[in-house]
């Protein structure tokens, strides 16, 4: 950040109450507040005031943010150690501390080697590195092996779906509850299914700990609302023997039959039930069919409005039998939910005790190996914390760590928050609260909680907040609630358009635990930057996407569809700003630059075709794309060719793999090869290789069989690295596949020695484990270097880009994607309830499932403020939907709503079929009409810019057309705050009269009439006939002017994109423009600006400014012609070519104010 701008007064206090070492401190940020900076300065503090280094712990949310705060750190201690004192006092005062003496100078230049000698150092760490330091601190209090090894993402996939694999083989043999539990689950799902839900169970680890308590099943019916007794059994048995006798259920339908059509229908079901008396002991047939008398095929009653059950004819018919009918179906509606809860409980004890027996394998496993997982560590500690003797841990402890920092506070699971709280008990309990100053200080921003799947919550954030706060006062111990509200990171066009999408109250729900909070306000620290947010129409279908050809592939993609058509518009847009003639720039470190690919980040809500869809967009026109930031690793193609590797090399006469193999680019074969030689063979394909009179096909045999030596002799990392490295295999990969390949090879590789060292199955074995396991591998997209980014919305949290593309939108929170599984319950005592559908949902499911669905739909919504914090200038918004349209609650409608007010639209330069809206400084996104269309961005300090004049928003970099234009006495009529109807009006007209004049001179003259009025049908809605007519006769007048012809004569063209440097007495300054129009001829530069208003003679002051600034970029580029700067006013056609002198001025007077 540029040390230029200043911080304010308010902001700075803030900062120096959230670092003071001598009070404990809770701090609310907003994104880009500095969090981190804040955090980093407090240890700085800390360290000054004295503390030793090993008794600061600071815990992060992942290695890599504690990395990069040990690096900031580490670089602050580093720099004071050279620093005079005059410097090294300011940087002191700088963090909030205040004066310090002589002695306390050279403290802190010794400070970095104090930090560095200490034994432990600085104990930057995650929270699951603190645990696992504790639990190898007290092996013997937490009852584990002092020698024990934490598991990484793979070893644990590995070792569960072993034990999956294990279970299941045990429980086909088995004839105990077991194989009974196994039957009924299998009954219920499909094979793809029961992988999913399996998968899913062993997602609720911590409710499974409770199903080795005897009061499990207990516990999981009173929570159903059954009592001792009800089970399924029983309650069918009570509906169909509890009411109406089934020995007179024939009467009931003879009777039925002498009423109505729908009459007869009642009956006929009631016939069926009867035939199904005694037939299952269980009644559950017969129990179905009895129940659809009474209900439809929804589950609602029947005969509850004005139609009643029977025919108004029978009732005159049968009197008593309505009555009878509607007894029954009130007494059926409570036994309907009892027996929805009562078939709830088999089914998920079922899948308890198969989720309890693959977790009791998986445990054994890790016991017999000495290993730990994640979960297990933050388990053991919290266990440890909780145990009936913590007291002698606690003291050890109590002697080892004095200040205690969490970052991203909001992230802590409820588990991670009681390991915090008991720790935070010794600083306030007894001589720990009085011995010495010790402290706790939390950040983070609950408005950024999206990690519901690991167990955070706002509701846990602002709770601990408060207990926190209690607990120090209690103690008379200080502590500080400070919010952070100034973003260092967005430009206010883009922080203004947050604020407004959020003050909807309907937005901003869920956004904070406290639902009468008001809309969060964000103050920007980059006051001068200017930014733009962009709303795109989406890409709507006109029909059915997806194909009928059954010939197609399984993975085809309509290149014709939504998704496809955005993800082109996309890349175009983005070739378009990296493209240097388009003069194209963001602010970095105080000055402008060209835009690179780095500058671009592109953000979704789900790994889906899209996703790949837009990389492969990116490829296509050939931008640098750092790829995908999660590769699932079985799925990636070159794993896949790996694995085609090893099963060719096993078995070479299975044609199939061998045919995937030759085609990889390890032999590189194409489909045309393969068609040459694989139809027509006789025999296997391999043979067929071998005996081809063509040297490549002899070749790649020789290689095929030299490898089938090497795996029958090499294990399997040695195999493969071999054919890796030494055999140029990882070479050709990467050549394929992209840079991303590299972290699949390297994945691979370990997953090949982890098995060596596990297992002695030999490379059969490891391939089948290889193509059974789901995993997925996090790359780093912070050092993903000079490449766009494509990630979702998840993984770009704590990252931030110049721009933004947020374009997967249009899709809302929905049922369709509800768990299988519901937690009923709190995390200690918490039961599983299996419900596969809301039609099996008994009374307490369904009210979790509301209550799970209104938090996906309150995270949504926190998604949706962290996907659009990202960006730093420019934020582009996009979006694609099918024939169903856009989904409820979906973040397009949320954006495009709040901010539609407050935008100006224009037409699409991408796809002039559709408009855009645009909210902030549209020059700085490529404007394409007025005086606004020109950006010039000046290679020079923001600070030095002149002043801005008065305008809605804060002035933009130099621009010729309006910054430039301060002493234009007309320039308040040009910028009203408030545009009206006819603002809006000639607005249109203006971009109208650009448009025809950049497509109509490469029209045939006797067809420019009929093109332009066909054109103004399409894009002039809001104009009468008349002002058409009048536009078209104005637009043709200036093409056909005599005096012009030159211009729109061959040598021409329109919308030149012009860059050049100019020295002025401050240095060396870019200038970057759009000409509306710009002729060369043999000797002349004809350079014309197309303006809609009434002419002016002489030219106004920003008019000369502005044709001075094009003039001198044409000079630099055409240095041995005339240039000839002319105004072009289309209304009468009329000319107004300044004077080089007037031109010469007026560029003296800006080269001095810049």
């Amino acid at each position: 950040m540029s040390d230029r701008r200043p911080i304010a007064k308010d902001t700075r206090e803030r900062q120096r109450a959230a670092s003071d070492p001598a009070q404990s401190a809770w701090v609310a940020a907003h994104a880009g507040s500095g969090k981190t900076h804040v955090l980093s300065q407090r240890v700085v503090r800390l360290l000054l005031a004295g503390a030793p280094p090993s008794r600061i712990l600071c815990l992060t949310y992942t290695k890599a943010a504690a990395a990069n705060m040990a690096a900031r750190i580490f670089d602050i201690l580093a720099g004071w150690a050279l620093l005079d004192d005059e410097a090294l006092t300011a940087a002191i005062l700088a963090t909030g501390a205040p004066q310090p003496s002589r002695a306390e100078l050279v403290f802190a230049r010794r400070l970095f080697a104090r930090t560095v000698e200490t034994p432990g150092g600085l104990k930057i760490q995650t929270i699951h590195a603190f645990c696992e330091r504790i639990l190898h601190l007290f092996p013997f209090e937490a009852n584990v092996a002092a020698s024990f090894r934490v598991l990484d993402d793979l070893e644990r996939a590995e070792l569960l779906e072993r034990a999956r694999r294990q279970t299941l083989a045990r429980a086909v043999l088995d004839e105990g509850e077991l194989r009974a539990a196994l039957e009924t689950v299998s009954r219920l799902c499909s094979g793809g299914g029961f992988d999913e839900l399996i998968a899913e169970l062993l997602g609720h680890r911590a409710a499974h700990r409770n199903l080795s308590s005897g009061d499990y099943a207990e516990l999981l019916r009173e929570r159903l609302g059954l009592r001792e007794g009800e089970t399924l059994e029983a309650v069918e048995r009570e509906i169909v023997e509890g009411g109406i006798a089934p020995r007179d259920w024939p009467g009931i339908a003879q009777a039925l039959r002498g009423g109505g059509a729908n009459d007869g229908k009642l009956a006929t079901q009631l016939t069926i039930a009867a035939g199904l008396i005694g037939a299952l002991p269980q009644h559950t047939a017969c129990a179905d069919e009895y129940l659809a008398v009474f209900f439809k095929k929804d589950g609602e009653p029947r005969g509850l409005g004005k139609q009643k059950m029977i025919s108004a004819a029978l009732q005159k018919q049968q009197p008593a039998l309505l009555a009878r009918l509607e007894d029954e179906r009130d007494r059926l509606v409570a036994l309907v939910e009892k027996r929805k809860a009562a078939a709830a409980l088999d089914r998920s004890m079922a899948l308890a005790r198969i989720g309890d027996a693959i977790l009791s394998a998986y445990e054994r496993m890790k016991s017999n190996r000495g290993l730990f997982d994640f979960d297990d560590l933050i388990e053991r500690t919290r266990r440890l914390f909780q145990s009936s003797s913590p007291s002698w841990v606690l003291y050890k402890l109590d002697s080892r760590i004095d200040h205690i920092l969490v970052d991203e506070a909001q992230d802590t699971s409820a588990a991670q928050w009681d390991i915090l709280a008991a720790l935070a008990d010794e600083f306030c309990a007894g001589a720990g609260a009085t011995r010495r100053i010790r402290t706790f200080f939390a950040v983070g921003d609950e408005k950024q909680s999206i990690f519901s799947f690991q167990g955070a919550a706002p509701e846990k954030f602002d709770a601990m907040r408060r207990d926190f706060a209690r607990r120090f006062r209690d103690a008379e111990l200080g502590f500080e609630t400070v919010r952070l509200t100034r973003s260092f990171r967005s430009s206010p066009q883009v922080l203004g358009a947050v604020d407004i999408v959020f003050s909807v109250e309907e937005n901003r729900r869920g956004l904070a635990a406290d639902r009468e909070e008001p809309a969060p306000l964000h103050e920007a620290w980059k006051t001068d930057v200017p930014g733009l947010v962009e709303i795109w129409e989406p890409e709507a279908s006109a029909g059915a996407e997806t194909p009928e050809d059954w010939r197609l592939p399984l993975d085809y993609v309509n290149e014709a569809g939504p998704p496809a058509r955005l993800a082109r518009k996309i890349a175009r847009k983005i070739k378009a700003l990296l493209a240097p003639q388009n003069g194209e720039c963001v602010e970095d470190k105080g000055a402008m630059r060209p835009v690179r690919p780095g500058d671009v980040m592109i953000l979704v809500r789900k790994r889906d075709a899209f996703f790949e869809g837009v990389i492969r967009a990116l490829k296509a026109e050939a931008i640098p794309v750092a790829g995908a930031d999660r590769l699932d690793l079985s799925g990636h193609i070159a794993v896949m060719d790996l694995v085609a590797l090893g099963r060719g090399a096993l078995l070479r006469e299975d044609d199939l793999t061998l045919a995937t193999l030759l085609k990889s680019p390890l032999l590189g074969f194409t489909d045309d090869d393969l068609i040459a030689l694989a139809p027509k063979r006789e025999g296997a394909l391999i043979d067929a290789l071998a005996a081809s009179p063509e040297p490549a096909h002899r070749e790649a045999a020789a290689r095929v069989e030299a490898w089938a030596r090497e795996a029958r002799a090499r294990a399997p990392f040695d195999f493969y690295s071999h054919i890796l490295s030494a055999g140029g295999g990882r070479e050709k990969l990467v050549g394929r596949l992209g840079q991303e390949a590299n972290d699949a090879i390297d994945e691979f590789l370990r997953l090949a020695l982890s098995f060596e060292r596990e297992q002695a199955q030999g490379l059969v074995g490891f391939l089948s484990g290889v193509e059974s396991l789901q995993l997925s591998v996090k790359r780093d997209m912070e050092a993903a270097g000079d490449a766009v980014r494509v990630m979702t919305v998840h993984a770009s949290k704590g990252l931030e880009a110049k721009i933004v593309f947020l374009p997967d939108t249009c899709g809302g929170p929905s049922g369709r994607h509800d768990p299988k599984i519901f937690r009923l319950g709190e995390e200690d005592g918490a039961t599983l309830v299996w419900s596969s559908n809301m039609a099996a949902d008994p009374p307490a499911v369904a009210s979790a499932r509301e209550a799970l669905r209104e938090a996906a739909r309150e995270e949504h919504r926190r998604l949706l403020y962290v996907a659009l914090t990202r960006a730093e200038e420019r934020l582009y918004v996009g979006g694609f939907h099918g024939p169903a349209g856009r989904g409820a609650g979906c973040w397009y409608d949320a954006i495009r709503n709040a901010l539609e007010p407050a935008c100006d639209s224009a037409l699409d330069p991408l796809d002039e079929t559709k408009t855009i809206l645009r909210f902030g400084d549209a020059a700085h996104g490529g404007a394409t009409t007025g005086e606004a269309r020109v950006a010039a961005a000046t290679i020079v300090p923001l600070y030095a810019r002149a002043p801005a004049p008065e305008e809605r928003a804060p002035a933009p970099p130099l621009r010729p057309a309006t910054a430039l234009a301060a002493a234009d006495p007309f320039a308040g009529e040009e910028n009203s705050a408030a545009p009206t109807r006819s603002d809006r009006e000639r607005l249109l007209i203006g971009r109208l009269t650009h448009a025809l004049l950049q497509r109509l001179p490469d029209t045939p003259p006797e067809r420019r009439t009929e093109a332009a009025l066909r054109f103004l049908e399409l894009r002039a809605a809001p104009l009468d006939a008349a002002q058409r007519e009048r536009l078209v006769s104005a637009v043709l007048a200036v093409i056909g002017h005599a005096s012009l012809a030159p211009l729109f004569g061959p040598g021409s063209a329109p919308e030149v994109e012009i860059v050049a440097r100019l020295d002025s007495p401050r240095g060396e300054i870019a200038i970057c423009g759009r000409i509306d129009r710009l002729a060369e001829t043999e000797t002349d530069v004809i350079v014309a600006d197309f303006k809609t208003g009434a002419p002016r003679h002489p030219a106004t002051p920003a008019q000369l400014r502005q044709l001075a600034v094009y003039r001198a970029a044409a000079l630099r580029l055409y240095p041995h012609k005339n240039v000839r700067c002319a105004l072009i006013f289309t209304q009468s056609a009329t000319i107004e070519e300044p004077e080089p002198e007037a031109l010469d001025a007026a560029l003296e007077e800006i080269l001095r104010e810049v």
